[in-house]
């Protein structure tokens, strides 16, 4: 891709009144070829003021009529359709710039700068942008005194501008000639902003994983959506957080990415995890699987969900499969295990705890003439670092085995909240040791 440099200071050709825009040597290089880069770097036979139009603006009156003659001379025009209708032909299809500009950019400014700049009142014969400076000073259009409002010059300026795609004509434009049309009378044509010069690309809507969307309507909120559409309220806000600042007060016509379907559970005040996976016979530890926000000790289910809503999953995202697969071979591994559990039980009766263990614990062990700290981890599937910590008179590391002391016990299965001041309360008389 050709390199451009537009000239800062731009070269004068033969003569005093014409210029370049491009240098030839500036655009060699690249893929543009010979031809193109001819009729880029061709000269313009017109006034130096021209130069200036290749900045975008509203053209005003010059400042004198005698430059204004100058400026608007039929050699400067043609010069302009040749320049502009040469790089189009002859540069077509090329790559021109990173910024998908098109080719006959700012030789289309002048041309269109050209145009407004010399337009004249066909009765008169003065150029239009000096009638219209000597308009009435009003703050809005709709002030202007009729005679000057509906004036040919005022409604050809506007509709000049209106038919180019090189001009300033915006949605502020376009709202005055829609005026101009509408209380003028008799005269009539389109109002719309011409296509940009370069090209749009469409701005791709985020990827939605279930390529099912929904569009917020007024008093929406995670909760009712959540519940309306199958899903869990969480999920619904995390997969939309650019867009959803308060799951409580979502704003209406927002279009919302739909996470995968669920089976929900309304969670109740007096919800816990283990409550609802008792109600309905879920494994242990499946609402944390479900509903991957959740604490390890699910402390967080009725704040999160006074957010996110209560609506919660009480099965898998997308479904359960129920296809089949090969048989597997077995295997130990720990599956969703992290080696604690949500409910303390009483130490095996008569048998002496380690020192400094910690009796929020919901599994023992009580150590056997053959165990090691390695084998004790693998049988509960605890990790070793855990194991030491809630049993601190352990040794670390390779010396841990040789600080076990038959027939003690220890905890295997300690609780979340293991580490808090207060002991589990209303614990069994006895546990059976595994």
């Amino acid at each position: 891709m050709a390199l451009l440099k537009r000239s800062v200071i731009f070269a004068l050709a033969l003569c005093a009144n014409a210029f370049v825009i491009y240098d030839a040597d500036d655009l060699s290089g690249g893929n543009l070829g010979d031809e193109c880069i001819g009729s880029l770097a061709a000269d313009i036979a017109c006034h130096s003021e021209v130069k200036t139009f290749m900045r975008l603006g509203y053209r005003g009156s010059l400042a004198s009529t005698a430059k204004t003659d100058l400026v608007c001379t039929g050699a400067c025009s043609a010069s302009l359709r040749s320049w502009f209708n040469s790089v189009a032909s002859n540069c077509e299809g090329k790559s021109f710039s990173d910024d998908d500009t098109v080719p006959m950019k700012f030789g289309g400014y002048m041309w269109a700068g050209w145009n407004e700049t010399c337009v004249k009142d066909p009765k008169t014969k003065k150029y239009c942008n000096e009638i219209i400076d000597e308009f009435s000073e009003v703050d809005s259009i709709e002030e202007m005194p009729r005679d000057e409002l509906c004036h040919v010059c005022h409604i050809r300026r506007l509709a000049m501008m209106q038919s180019s795609q090189y001009s300033i004509y915006n949605e502020y434009y376009k709202e005055q000639l829609e005026y101009v049309y509408k209380t003028c009378g008799g005269r009539t044509g389109p109002t719309d902003i011409p296509h940009p010069l370069k090209t749009v690309k469409p701005v791709e809507a985020p990827f939605c994983v279930t390529n099912k969307r929904y569009m917020t309507k007024e008093g929406d909120t995670c909760d009712s959506i959540a519940k309306a559409s199958r899903v869990s309220g969480a999920a619904l806000y995390m997969g939309n957080q650019e867009l959803i600042g308060d799951c409580r007060n979502i704003p209406a016509d927002l279009r919302l990415c739909l996470p995968l379907e669920c089976e929900t559970y309304t969670v109740q005040p007096e919800d816990t995890c283990v409550k609802i996976e008792s109600k309905l016979e879920l494994e242990f530890d499946s609402l944390r699987f479900y509903n991957s926000w959740l604490k390890y000790d699910c402390s967080n289910l009725q704040p999160a969900t006074d957010f996110y809503g209560k609506a919660i999953c009480v099965s898998p995202h997308g479904g359960t499969f129920t296809g089949t697969v090969p048989d597997s071979a077995p295997t130990n591994g720990p599956g969703r295990n992290d080696g604690y559990t949500r409910a303390a039980v009483a130490p095996p009766k008569d048998v002496e705890v380690a020192d400094g263990t910690t009796l929020n614990c919901g599994k023992w062990h009580v150590v056997g003439e053959d165990d090691t700290c390695t084998s004790i981890c693998m049988d509960y599937i605890i990790p070793t670092s855990l194991f030491q910590e809630v049993n601190p008179s352990l040794a670390v590391y390779e010396r841990c085995t040789g600080s076990l002391v038959p027939g003690v016990a220890l905890c295997v299965g300690p609780m979340y909240t293991w580490n808090s001041t207060e002991v589990g309360s209303a614990l069994p008389a006895e546990t059976t040791v595994g």
